[in-house]
């Protein structure tokens, strides 16, 4: 059996079996997740220079060089088989750090090679491309768990005030707050957050991000036996989808980076949530 090594960094599938590489046996050397990678479009304005008109953002690729160390050549080949197995690539997997396991990337890796050198207990170097299409890093829980477990999921990179954290659940309270503490827009379209409403709305609801200038509005009435879900895009009801034909206006709601003031109008005895991760 291989030996162990201090842990570094953790595989998990999304089936959620967790691969922890310094117990496997394997010694990560490095995992140097670069920036962002930012692509800018610019137009020409004249003779002498251009004006950026638009940054989207690509995806990247995070480098990991590790070694792998075996008892035998038996348990060398076993040692090769499982690097497979741990970084398999028929589906995507997340990778995280012992010292951040608040924050993961969804990834994907790159054909690899396994050089081994002129023994049976040692593989050379090895180094894996992990493709991160999102580009960014996301939270390892939604916003419902962020505050659980004696803030064990919060991180120093995500600047929060201990003194004011924030809130992601609200009972009848028709003017609050929610703070988008990631570095990018939440878009309904791309990064949705999923919003829960279960109350009194006689008249149907309207639900307004002041910050955006955006608005929801649900025209049907709705009992606190009823669920009112907006996914992203989709309002849904009870498990039905309820887009258009006037149940609903064919509007959605992002969420900016920081602060976002709501106004829920038209609901009494109700208690509303947002679930999302956040991106950095």
């Amino acid at each position: 059996m291989a030996s162990s090594f201090e842990p570094t960094l953790v595989v998990e599938r999304l089936d959620g079996t967790k691969y922890d590489l310094g117990h496997e046996g394997i010694r990560v050397i490095s995992f140097d997740p670069p920036s962002p990678a930012y692509q800018h479009t610019y137009t020409q304005m004249g003779h002498y220079g251009a004006k950026r008109t638009n940054t989207v953002m690509q995806q990247v690729v995070l480098p990991l060089t590790f070694d792998v160390y075996a008892e035998n050549n038996y348990d060398y080949e076993l040692q090769r088989l499982k690097v497979l197995k741990i970084f398999d690539s028929q589906t995507e997997f997340y990778i995280y750090s012992v010292r951040m396991p608040y924050l993961r990337w969804r990834v994907i890796a790159q054909p690899f090679s396994y050089p081994r050198l002129g023994n049976y207990w040692k593989a050379k170097n090895i180094s894996i491309s992990l493709d991160c299409p999102t580009g960014f890093a996301e939270t390892s829980v939604t916003s419902s768990k962020l505050l659980s477990d004696e803030l064990l999921h919060l991180g120093f990179q995500m600047d929060i005030d201990s003194k004011a954290l924030p809130q992601y659940q609200f009972s009848n309270i028709s003017h609050f707050n929610f703070e988008n503490i990631g570095r990018i827009p939440l878009l309904a379209d791309e990064n949705p957050v999923v919003i829960k409403f279960k109350g009194n709305a006689p008249n149907g609801l309207t639900l307004i991000n002041h910050t955006t200038n955006q608005k929801f509005q649900y025209f049907k009435p709705l009992t606190k036996s009823n669920t009112l879900e907006l996914n992203g895009l989709i309002p849904i009801v009870d498990g039905k989808q309820k887009l258009g034909n006037g149940n609903s206006s064919r509007s959605y709601l992002d969420f900016k980076v920081g602060q976002n003031s709501i106004e829920l109008i038209g609901a009494s005895d109700f208690h509303i949530s947002f679930e999302t991760r956040f991106y950095f």
